[in-house]
């Protein structure tokens, strides 16, 4: 019995200073707001020639955080069609410690709009619906037929509704189980301007697009970029932002603390604006979204030019909004980007066409400054290892 006896106690000994040792690491981080350094989590094969545009990145966005300016953020970059990098810093949650990963789920807020155009676009694709076609003709019940609504400018912001549901229900706490249900609250929006006579950016005119797609396809709106968007692009961490629901990865969502720092954002249900500003997603799904789009496989090269191509005024003015996206000259590159915001949500996602570049760029906290200063430093990196 001896021998048994003195393995229990080995066992006991090595158990107990297992413990005291995984004390001592955390009692070392309790007093820290600076989140530990965590390696990449998505390795890829090819990105030994990105190297050093990484490490760029990586010390940039490092420096934010260090800096206080975000709890926590990711990011992910494709070219070529690859992802080459992917990477979280901070913290996903300030309070229980946890660190920001590639796998963390962050909200996209109005990149989301992006999702769903390229979801109508597909089913214009499949011969579903016209992009030109009145929303009366797949919405009956839409309050203003023969105003000259179609599809395209409701995507292209000239829906001339109102988008009174973005300011009323923006802090809200009640839950739309389906974009139908939704639909019912868009339709008390107002007739503010002639479609087409101008363009004012929206969000709950997307609730109205994501109801014609259900209607044209015959499926639910989740549904049908499960399998015409997601599916396609590989694209697995994409959910809605339900906060009933039990979310793996998801991240906290924080405000600024008056006299600095963080605080909790409150709770808040986005289901009446899910088709324009209530998904979840990892900055890869993003860089995965973005790359299929220039690429055959999920749309038609049809699909891709009507995506990205501005849409001008009735009159031929031009815009800058394509089909849930902006488009824009960036010192001489075609770039094609969206930008999403929210309670506890900055994000970004920049695709520039003609290199192949996308990147991806999210934060927990509003105030995120992952868009300016800090994608450019990205990008910068990026295109210098290209002339390389």
């Amino acid at each position: 019995m001896q021998p048994l006896a003195t393995g229990r106690v080995a066992a006991v000994v090595r158990s107990t200073l297992a413990v005291l040792l995984l004390s001592l690491a955390l009692a070392g981080t309790a007093g820290s707001t600076q989140a530990p350094s965590t390696a990449p989590a998505a390795e890829r094969a090819g990105a030994g020639r990105w190297e050093a545009a990484i490490e760029r990145g990586r010390a940039t966005l490092q420096a934010m955080i260090d800096r206080g300016e975000a709890p926590g953020c990711s990011v992910a970059v494709a070219v070529g069609g690859q992802v080459v990098w992917s990477e979280g810093f901070g913290w996903a949650d300030l309070e229980q410690r946890v660190p920001a990963t590639a796998a963390t789920r962050f909200g996209i807020g109005s990149i989301s709009k992006s999702l769903t155009a390229a979801g109508l676009v597909a089913l214009a694709d499949a011969g579903l619906l016209d992009l030109d076609a009145p929303v009366e003709r797949y919405v009956p019940d839409f309050p203003y037929p023969g105003r000259g609504a179609t599809l395209r400018r409701i995507a292209s912001h000239q829906s001339g509704l109102g988008d009174e549901i973005a300011t009323r229900l923006y802090s809200t706490t009640e839950h739309f189980a389906t974009v139908e249900a939704a639909y019912g609250a868009v339709r008390e929006e107002r007739l503010v301007y002639e479609p087409g006579s101008r363009a004012e950016y929206a969000t709950g005119s997307y609730t109205l697009l994501g109801r014609a797609m259900e209607e044209a396809a015959g499926r639910g709106f989740v549904e049908i970029l499960e399998e015409r968007v997601f599916a396609p692009a590989g694209m697995t961490g994409v959910v809605a932002n339900d906060p009933r629901r039990l979310i793996p990865h998801r991240t906290r969502f924080y405000l600024d603390a008056e006299g600095g720092g963080f605080e909790n954002a409150p709770t808040y249900d986005p289901s009446h604006k899910l088709p324009g500003a209530a998904f979840l997603a990892t900055a890869e799904d993003l860089a995965r979204f973005g790359a299929a789009l220039l690429r055959s496989g999920m749309l038609s090269e049809r699909g891709r030019t009507e995506l990205f191509r501005p849409v001008p005024l009735a009159d031929g003015t031009a815009t800058e909004f394509a089909l849930g996206f902006r488009a824009k000259d960036d010192d001489g590159r075609r770039l094609l980007h969206q930008p999403g915001g929210g309670i506890g949500i900055s994000a970004w996602l920049f695709v520039y066409p003609d290199d192949d570049l996308v990147v991806a760029l999210l934060s927990n906290v509003p105030t995120g400054p992952v868009g300016g200063a800090t994608r450019r430093a990205i990008t910068d990196a990026f295109f210098s290892a290209m002339r390389e």
